[in-house]
């Protein structure tokens, strides 16, 4: 990050840099800006403008190596970042020096102010208090020369004016810091969104003075359920999707495995859901997912996860929930949909599911796959002996080898959700 901003600010310091410096030297060169620093005495005025030019001429050179240096490595060290700041500091202070008549060193001052914002913003605290001790180090170095010139110039006063500075850039600097800090943490807030993770919240609260940070804020937390109903959950069944599954799980899970309680996952297929789409064409069979979709979430607690994970299948995630519990769930699921008339299809024509279930202890973050795949081998054999049933998965079930099944897991539920990295 550091890289890309020295090379950007790079362009513009060898562009504004000599713009604003052979201008004084021209306007010094022709007279229209007469007064005098201390050494026009001893080299003349046209030998310093000539020094002053060799100087822009070295710091656009020495950017010019900065950014040759930075391109070439990939990165931007922090003693590569100190030596930008630095050369800065140097140029300022040494053109005020060459151009500028003791009475206004202060000038060198107002003009830091800018390079302090710059390495806030940009570099940090570190870098900052960098930048202010180069500068309470350069203007201390020129008023101590022009008072041992003789120059009408009072130190003491001079020195006081650098402290008042110092105060008010740092207060500046306080302020700009902590909207620096509310600003990456809505940052951070903003790439767990990316992630499909809309749980974290703007603390809207903990602004005493609003500003445009919360005014942002506020409209990402109003903006939030929005966002997350559209990107976690699937727009024909109403449920979660596969991102949405996966978010939610690694939530449950984790709470499972703190709390030391079981959890279950129960794998679920529409029977014969190609014959509705055949006899009926595939607008009826979207119909029947939204209402296959609804039922579910009816027929589920509050804290059940429902997914629709592709097609006709479907996966709930039950936190809390014992094989006994899960088997209780489940047939309640069969005996809802046994019941039910799907107002997209003929009264004569039912809807029925088969469902696979595994539970199991919360031990640890890679239980999420390991149900998932055991509740899908489940799902297989109800679906091999007859559909329309539950069946809980045991030790030693195989209903994935070819000798018995003849068929192949659904291999995107087995390895959907990776929580352990």
């Amino acid at each position: 990050m550091h890289a890309e901003i020295l090379l950007w600010l790079g362009r513009y310091r060898a562009i504004f840099v000599p713009l604003i410096g052979f201008s004084a030297v021209t306007l010094k060169w022709f007279g229209v800006v007469s007064a005098e620093s201390i050494l026009v005495g001893q080299f003349g005025m046209r030998r310093l403008l000539l020094a002053t030019a060799v100087l822009i001429v070295a710091y656009v050179l020495f950017q010019r190596l900065v950014g040759w240096q930075v391109r070439r490595a990939g990165v931007a060290s922090h003693a590569v970042v100190v030596s930008a700041i630095a050369s800065d500091i140097i140029a300022l202070f040494v053109g005020v020096a060459l151009l500028t008549p003791p009475e206004h060193y202060d000038r060198a001052l107002l003009i830091s102010i800018f390079t302090v914002q710059i390495t806030q913003i940009f570099f940090g605290w570190t870098a900052t208090i960098w930048n202010l001790v180069l500068i309470a180090g350069g203007y201390t170095t020129l008023v101590a020369f022009a008072a041992d010139a003789g120059a009408p110039i009072v130190p003491g006063e001079e020195l006081w004016t650098l402290a008042l500075y110092g105060i008010g850039v740092l207060l500046y600097v306080a302020l700009s810091g902590h909207v620096g800090s509310r600003m990456r943490s809505l940052v951070a807030i903003f790439h767990r969104a990316q992630e499909g993770d809309f749980s974290g919240r703007y603390d809207e609260h903990a602004d005493q003075m609003p500003d445009p940070v919360t005014v942002i804020g506020r409209e990402y937390n109003r903006l939030r359920a929005h966002l997350e109903a559209i990107v976690l959950t699937d727009p024909l069944s109403g449920c979660f999707n596969r991102r949405g599954l996966n978010q939610l799980a690694e939530r449950e899970v984790s709470r499972a495995v703190r709390g030391k309680k079981q959890i279950a996952v129960l794998a679920l297929d529409v029977d014969h859901f190609k014959s509705i789409n055949d006899d009926y064409g595939h607008l009826t069979g979207d119909e029947v997912i939204r209402e296959v979709g609804a039922l579910l979430r009816e027929t589920a607690r509050d804290v059940d996860v429902v997914a629709r994970i592709g097609g006709e299948e479907f996966t709930i995630l039950a936190p809390d929930s014992n094989e006994e519990g899960a088997m209780r769930f489940a047939q309640r699921i069969l005996d809802a949909f046994r019941a039910h008339q799907f107002r997209s299809l003929p009264p004569d024509r039912r809807i029925t599911v088969s469902v696979g279930v595994s539970s199991a202890p919360a031990h640890d973050d890679m239980i999420a796959k390991t149900l998932l795949a055991r509740a899908d081998e489940a799902l297989y054999t109800a679906k091999r002996t007859g559909r329309d049933r539950t069946v809980l998965w045991h030790a030693g079930m195989r209903a994935f080898e070819a000798s018995v099944t003849g068929g192949q897991p659904r291999g995107s539920v087995v390895g959907m959700i990776r929580l352990n990295g």
